[in-house]
């Protein structure tokens, strides 16, 4: 692992490489996740999760599965499946 040396400021401020910003695509405005392992800083991109319009098409979907035929047995088939093996136990809805 190739290590970069970098100073803290006073206001414990630091710079990251310009090589490392590049390969993350990190902005202005960038988060980080920080983290410490023992004597180890660790930085973690976080992504930003733009959230769904109300436009969007998934909303259609929302209740469409609730009260279909079926559906309530299969988290139970599920677990059937995964004791007895692969596809023992399903059924075809």
């Amino acid at each position: 692992m190739q290590y970069e040396l970098v100073k803290l400021t006073s206001k414990g401020q630091l710079t990251l490489p310009k090589e490392y910003r590049d390969k993350l695509c990190l902005e202005k405005g960038s988060h980080l996740a920080v983290a410490m392992k023992g004597d180890t800083l660790m930085l973690k991109k976080v992504y930003t999760v733009k959230p769904l319009s109300d436009s969007d098409p998934i909303w259609d979907m929302v209740g469409m599965f609730e009260d279909c035929s079926g559906a309530a047995g299969v988290a139970a088939d599920h677990d059937a499946c995964a004791v007895e093996g692969v596809t023992a136990g399903w059924k075809k809805y």
